[in-house]
Protein backbone atom coordinates (compact mmCIF):
# COMPACT_ATOMS: atom_id res chain seq x y z
CA UNK A 1 0.00 0.00 0.00
CA UNK A 2 1.49 3.31 -1.08
CA UNK A 3 1.24 5.79 1.83
CA UNK A 4 1.90 8.84 -0.36
CA UNK A 5 -1.50 8.39 -2.03
CA UNK A 6 -3.31 8.70 1.27
CA UNK A 7 -4.02 11.91 3.18
CA UNK A 8 -2.73 11.93 6.78
CA UNK A 9 -5.65 12.15 9.17
CA UNK A 10 -6.50 11.80 12.87
CA UNK A 11 -9.76 10.45 14.28
CA UNK A 12 -10.97 11.25 17.83
CA UNK A 13 -13.07 8.89 19.92
CA UNK A 14 -14.49 10.72 22.94
CA UNK A 15 -15.38 8.25 25.70
CA UNK A 16 -17.93 8.85 28.42
CA UNK A 17 -16.51 9.30 31.92
CA UNK A 18 -19.03 7.22 33.80
CA UNK A 19 -19.93 4.52 31.29
CA UNK A 20 -18.84 2.83 28.07
CA UNK A 21 -20.49 5.34 25.76
CA UNK A 22 -18.76 7.21 22.94
CA UNK A 23 -19.82 10.46 21.34
CA UNK A 24 -20.83 10.41 17.67
CA UNK A 25 -21.44 13.53 15.65
CA UNK A 26 -23.89 14.13 12.82
CA UNK A 27 -22.69 15.78 9.62
CA UNK A 28 -25.04 18.65 8.88
CA UNK A 29 -25.20 17.89 5.15
CA UNK A 30 -26.74 14.42 5.71
CA UNK A 31 -30.28 13.25 6.55
CA UNK A 32 -30.91 12.71 10.30
CA UNK A 33 -30.64 8.92 10.08
CA UNK A 34 -27.23 8.89 8.38
CA UNK A 35 -23.98 10.82 8.35
CA UNK A 36 -22.76 9.98 11.86
CA UNK A 37 -19.03 9.78 12.59
CA UNK A 38 -16.28 10.64 15.04
CA UNK A 39 -14.49 13.97 14.59
CA UNK A 40 -11.59 13.61 12.20
CA UNK A 41 -9.42 15.77 10.03
CA UNK A 42 -6.29 16.17 8.03
CA UNK A 43 -3.02 16.65 9.85
CA UNK A 44 0.54 17.64 9.12
CA UNK A 45 2.53 14.45 9.88
CA UNK A 46 5.58 16.54 10.79
CA UNK A 47 3.73 18.14 13.71
CA UNK A 48 2.77 16.60 17.05
CA UNK A 49 -0.23 14.26 16.67
CA UNK A 50 -2.00 15.46 19.83
CA UNK A 51 -1.51 19.15 18.94
CA UNK A 52 -2.98 18.45 15.50
CA UNK A 53 -5.85 16.48 17.09
CA UNK A 54 -6.70 19.35 19.44
CA UNK A 55 -6.66 21.82 16.52
CA UNK A 56 -9.12 19.60 14.66
CA UNK A 57 -11.36 19.31 17.73
CA UNK A 58 -11.43 23.09 18.15
CA UNK A 59 -12.36 23.51 14.49
CA UNK A 60 -14.99 20.79 14.37
CA UNK A 61 -16.69 20.71 17.79
CA UNK A 62 -15.42 23.77 19.63
CA UNK A 63 -13.42 22.00 22.38
CA UNK A 64 -9.88 20.86 23.01
CA UNK A 65 -9.97 20.23 26.78
CA UNK A 66 -9.41 16.49 26.61
CA UNK A 67 -7.28 13.84 28.27
CA UNK A 68 -5.63 11.26 26.04
CA UNK A 69 -6.43 7.70 27.15
CA UNK A 70 -4.79 5.81 24.27
CA UNK A 71 -3.40 6.18 20.77
CA UNK A 72 -4.13 3.38 18.33
CA UNK A 73 -1.21 1.02 17.77
CA UNK A 74 -1.81 1.03 14.00
CA UNK A 75 -2.63 3.36 11.15
CA UNK A 76 -5.83 2.59 9.26
CA UNK A 77 -6.48 3.18 5.57
CA UNK A 78 -9.68 3.70 3.61
CA UNK A 79 -10.34 4.69 0.02
CA UNK A 80 -12.79 7.38 -1.02
CA UNK A 81 -15.71 5.80 -2.93
CA UNK A 82 -15.74 6.76 -6.62
CA UNK A 83 -19.35 8.00 -6.43
CA UNK A 84 -18.70 10.56 -3.66
CA UNK A 85 -17.36 13.98 -4.68
CA UNK A 86 -13.84 14.45 -3.32
CA UNK A 87 -12.85 17.40 -1.18
CA UNK A 88 -9.23 16.27 -1.25
CA UNK A 89 -8.08 16.06 -4.87
CA UNK A 90 -4.98 13.99 -5.52
CA UNK A 91 -5.63 11.50 -2.72
CA UNK A 92 -7.18 8.08 -3.15
CA UNK A 93 -8.18 7.97 0.52
CA UNK A 94 -7.03 8.63 4.05
CA UNK A 95 -4.50 7.14 6.45
CA UNK A 96 -5.80 7.58 9.99
CA UNK A 97 -4.32 7.46 13.44
CA UNK A 98 -7.00 7.08 16.13
CA UNK A 99 -6.95 8.62 19.61
CA UNK A 100 -9.22 7.67 22.53
CA UNK A 101 -10.06 10.68 24.72
CA UNK A 102 -12.06 11.80 27.73
CA UNK A 103 -13.39 15.29 28.24
CA UNK A 104 -11.64 17.09 31.09
CA UNK A 105 -14.82 18.93 32.02
CA UNK A 106 -17.96 17.15 33.20
CA UNK A 107 -20.01 19.74 31.31
CA UNK A 108 -20.46 18.98 27.62
CA UNK A 109 -19.99 22.20 25.69
CA UNK A 110 -19.70 21.23 22.05
CA UNK A 111 -20.27 24.25 19.85
CA UNK A 112 -21.05 24.14 16.18
CA UNK A 113 -20.18 27.25 14.20
CA UNK A 114 -22.05 28.06 10.98
CA UNK A 115 -19.10 26.70 9.00
CA UNK A 116 -18.83 23.56 11.16
CA UNK A 117 -19.34 20.12 9.65
CA UNK A 118 -21.60 18.89 12.48
CA UNK A 119 -24.98 19.93 13.84
CA UNK A 120 -25.72 17.35 16.55
CA UNK A 121 -24.11 14.78 18.83
CA UNK A 122 -25.25 11.71 20.75
CA UNK A 123 -23.70 9.40 23.33
CA UNK A 124 -24.05 5.79 22.15
CA UNK A 125 -22.36 2.43 22.60
CA UNK A 126 -19.33 1.69 20.42
CA UNK A 127 -21.39 -0.99 18.66
CA UNK A 128 -24.11 1.57 17.88
CA UNK A 129 -21.48 4.01 16.57
CA UNK A 130 -20.19 1.28 14.27
CA UNK A 131 -23.72 0.55 13.04
CA UNK A 132 -24.26 4.23 12.09
CA UNK A 133 -21.03 4.75 10.14
CA UNK A 134 -21.11 5.01 6.35
CA UNK A 135 -20.29 1.67 4.70
CA UNK A 136 -16.92 2.67 3.24
CA UNK A 137 -15.54 3.48 6.72
CA UNK A 138 -16.95 0.48 8.63
CA UNK A 139 -13.88 -1.75 8.27
CA UNK A 140 -11.57 0.97 9.63
CA UNK A 141 -13.97 1.79 12.47
CA UNK A 142 -14.27 -1.89 13.41
CA UNK A 143 -10.48 -2.38 13.44
CA UNK A 144 -9.73 0.83 15.34
CA UNK A 145 -12.50 0.37 17.92
CA UNK A 146 -11.25 -3.17 18.49
CA UNK A 147 -7.62 -2.02 18.83
CA UNK A 148 -8.72 0.63 21.36
CA UNK A 149 -10.58 -2.10 23.35
CA UNK A 150 -13.99 -0.51 22.79
CA UNK A 151 -15.59 -3.51 21.02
Amino acid sequence: MSAEKYRDNVCAVIRGKSDDSVCVFHRKDFPPDSGWQFPQGGINPEKDLIDELKRELREEIGIDEVSVIAVSPNSYYYDFPPDIPRKHKGYRGQRQQWVLLELQSAEVRFTFEECAEFDEYQWVTAHEALRRIVPFKKKVYREALHDLNLI
